[in-house]
């Protein structure tokens, strides 16, 4: 079997019209017998070839998974709710709600 690349999912990064993350399967990465890797890979633009990438070993993906989930609940448990750029979500201009 040679390199292979599976397409898993697209994700729009918020607030960028082209940016996002994909995540792809790659079998055999490094030539025969090495060992299927996640890649994760960001693009602020949209161009062919994201501007970084990380390869996981899928047999790290579960431990990933509880690091990232951890990381989230520090940052929720350490939010105060006032993000500076709040109004530009509001309905109308200004800010104004």
């Amino acid at each position: 079997m040679s390199k292979t690349t599976t397409p898993i999912k697209t994700i729009k990064l918020p607030q960028s019209d082209e940016g996002r993350i994909t995540v792809v399967n790659i079998t055999e990465p490094y030539g025969e017998f090495s060992t299927t890797v996640t890649s994760i890979g960001v693009s602020l633009e949209d161009n062919k070839d994201p501007d970084w990438t990380v390869h996981i070993p899928v047999s790290k993906i579960d431990e990933l998974i509880a690091a990232l989930q951890e990381a989230k609940k520090v940052h929720q448990e350490s939010d105060i709710g006032y993000h500076p750029h709040d109004e530009l979500a509001a309905d109308t201009g200004g800010g104004g709600a």
